[in-house]
C-alpha cells in the first residue's frame, strides 16, 4: 500500500476540518478546550470541558452531530512527531483511523476528525 492510499483509506479529508484548536486547564484536573472546525461550507465554533483533549473533541464532534466512539487506541511517538490510530465506530459502522501531531494531543483529535470523516454520512449532520 503506498502512503497516499494509506492517507486516503485512514485519514481521509472530508466535509469536517479542524481549523484550530487549544486547550486550556481547568478545575478538578480537567481542560476546557475551544476548537473552530469547518464542516462542509460553513465555521463554527465549539467548546466543551473534559478529563483530556480526546474526551473534548469526542464531545464537540457528537455536538455537531458527528459522534464516534473510540474502540482501540495505540499511539507512536518518533522524533519530532506522534502517530494515533484509532478503531472508531458509529452507527453500528467501524473504522481505523490515524491522525499526526507534534503532540499526543494533537494527534489524537486529527484522528478522531478522520474517524468522523470516514464514518458519519456527509460528515456533520447539524450545526450547533
Amino acid at each position: 500500500m503506498t502512503t497516499a492510499h494509506f492517507d486516503t483509506t485512514y485519514a481521509p479529508t472530508g466535509s469536517i476540518s479542524l481549523q484550530a484548536f487549544s486547550i486550556e486547564p481547568a478545575r478538578a484536573d480537567a481542560v476546557h478546550c475551544t476548537a473552530r472546525v469547518q464542516i462542509s461550507s460553513r465555521t463554527v465554533s465549539l467548546e466543551a470541558t473534559a478529563s483530556g483533549a480526546i474526551g473534548a473533541m469526542t464531545s464537540m464532534l457528537y455536538d455537531l452531530g458527528a459522534g464516534v466512539e473510540i474502540i482501540s487506541f495505540s499511539q507512536q511517538v518518533d522524533e519530532d512527531e506522534v502517530t494515533t490510530y484509532l478503531l472508531c465506530e458509529a452507527d453500528g459502522r467501524r473504522g481505523w483511523s490515524y491522525g499526526i501531531g507534534r503532540t499526543a494531543d494533537e494527534s489524537a483529535v486529527s484522528a478522531l476528525i478522520s474517524g468522523a470523516n470516514q464514518l458519519v454520512n456527509d460528515g456533520a449532520r447539524k450545526a450547533p
